[in-house]
């Protein structure tokens, strides 16, 4: 009988092809030296929406919008440096094959795949976070913005051109990107009167509005929203239409910035329709909510108020005297919500107890945390340990690597801090700046160099290389350790001094060390 064939080796792979589509993750597989996708499971193929061939075609540039820090340079530099061993993880602001532009977080890391080098990157798709991050900065956007723009007409008085100048400059800048006020002729007709947006080389793009004299198309959202009084939103996210429903003279300011949004409320006063507020968005931001068409209006109806009145101030003493007393009601209600503003930001202030850099415990916290825990140990007569802690020659990190470097330093070092020091009571912090700090309750001197020894390896092995460095090849840690019985005069700052005074003991040592403190 001839052998039979084995089938032991095509069921590995069938069975690994399996698991690998199985992951509820998209994970991507590149090429270290080329950053090409050499793989890509049925997760990442349904995220990005392209079948698994035209994956691979692609290079990483091509899944993001293609503008500065989500090129394929910039993909590229986060391979490389992931190639060198050290894992990179970043947002990124992705699009799928349809254009449609998401937020993801992807995390690099090298390993080796059939016996080669390959950088595994798994891409999470965070687009309802960074949803709710932007929803909660929009709503405080737009109650900023409106308040000042209600602040800018109460102080525009009767200077009728300065009102709508400073309308079109706030809604602009606080709610974005270009504003532009038209307003009704004796024949019906709409003309530009105002135009801003924010951007510093955006003003070469856009026109003189004096060179605006002729009357807006008719077949413009602006005209068409004038004519029915009624608002209209529009997205895009190619924008042809956009680029449709606009005065050509703002085409080019459109295109730069890759409008795909548009929002237009009419600005009435006492039921007449006196023109158009117009708003156009661009880049990588959110389109225009209902919110924003609500907001938008209350402010055109506002304003319309402030401009009829304005414009028949001289005229009218009656009608300038409605003015005051409804600017007088404007400043009230502006001074009690921008009270309120002042209050929640407080709050969040209060609430805000992370490091944004690290996702270690910040500052604030550590106060917190220190006093608690010494009160606690002073009423049980109970041994407490501080490690202070500070990047060997991180200056000289800085100056080599770049700021992004250094960013990405800090990084690292808190992510072996928090795979270091987990159990229960142990509390890393990012004291300032490349200074860290660890709270370690109830753990003696012994243990507690025992665990500074643990961190210093911990970096050891990490390895992230550091070029400047007198003390290590990688990036290393001079440690100052304070562990002593919490009497009564012994207080936070007792043990921070101490730990401080053992951590410059260290690097006079040489730095890459952990010293206690001497009693």
């Amino acid at each position: 009988m001839p052998p039979q064939k084995t089938t032991r080796p095509r069921k590995d792979e069938d069975r690994t092809r399996a698991l690998f589509n199985a992951f509820q993750e998209a994970i991507l597989i590149h090429d270290p030296e080329t950053g090409a996708i050499l793989d890509a499971n049925a997760r990442a193929c349904s995220l990005f929406g392209y079948a698994q061939e035209e994956l691979l075609a692609l290079p990483m540039g091509n899944l993001s919008v293609g503008l500065a820090p989500y090129t394929q340079e910039d993909a590229l530099a986060w391979i490389r440096k992931a190639a060198q061993g050290s894992p990179q993880t970043f947002e990124w602001l992705a699009h799928d094959c349809k254009g449609r532009i998401f937020w993801v977080e992807m995390n690099l890391h090298l390993a080796t795949l059939d016996g080669a080098p390959r950088i595994l990157s798994t891409v999470r798709d965070i687009r309802d976070r960074k949803r709710l991050e932007s929803d909660h900065k929009t709503r405080l956007k737009r109650a900023e913005a409106q308040n000042v723009v209600f602040l800018a007409l109460a102080e525009a008085g009767s200077n009728f051109q300065r009102a709508l100048d400073l309308i079109a400059r706030y809604l602009a800048a606080d709610i974005g990107d270009l504003a532009v006020v038209e307003l009704m002729d004796d024949r019906g007709r709409l003309f530009p009167h105002a135009v801003d947006q924010p951007y510093m080389d955006g003003t070469e793009l856009l026109p003189n509005i004096s060179a605006l004299n002729t009357a807006t198309p008719l077949d413009s959202i602006p005209a068409r929203v004038a004519a029915s009084g009624t608002p209209l939103r529009l997205e895009d996210s190619k924008g042809a239409r956009i680029l449709e429903s606009l005065r050509p003279e703002f085409h080019p300011f459109l295109r730069r910035y890759n409008a795909h949004s548009i929002l237009a409320v009419p600005l009435r006063s006492q039921g007449v329709t006196l023109g158009t507020l117009t708003l156009a968005k661009g880049s990588a931001s959110r389109p225009y909510s209902e919110e924003d068409q609500t907001m938008l209006q209350n402010l055109a109806d506002r304003a319309g108020l402030a401009l009829t009145n304005a414009k028949l101030f001289s005229e009218n003493l009656q009608q300038a005297e409605q003015l005051r007393r409804a600017n007088v009601e404007l400043e009230a209600r502006v001074a009690a919500r921008t009270a309120e503003l002042e209050q929640l930001n407080q709050r969040l202030k209060q609430m805000a107890i992370e490091d944004a850099l690290t996702g270690l415990a910040n500052r604030r916290r550590f106060n917190e945390v220190m006093d608690e825990e010494i009160r606690r140990a002073r009423r049980g007569k109970k041994l407490f340990t501080l490690l202070m802690c500070d990047v060997d020659f991180f200056k000289r990190y800085n100056d080599h690597y770049g700021h992004q470097g250094g960013d990405d330093c800090l990084r690292a070092v808190g992510e072996i801090m928090r795979e270091v020091f987990r159990r229960a009571g142990e509390l890393p912090v990012r004291y300032g700046g490349e200074e860290f700090a660890v709270i370690l309750p109830g753990v003696n001197q012994e243990s507690g160099l025992k665990a500074a020894e643990k961190l210093l390896k911990a970096l050891a092995e990490r390895a992230i290389p550091h070029a400047r460095s007198d003390a290590a090849a990688h990036v290393s840690l001079s440690i100052g350790l304070i562990s002593a019985r919490v009497e009564q005069e012994r207080d936070a700052d007792w043990f921070i001094a101490r730990a401080d005074a053992a951590l410059y003991q260290s690097k006079e040592d040489g730095r890459n060390r952990a010293t206690a403190a001497r009693m």
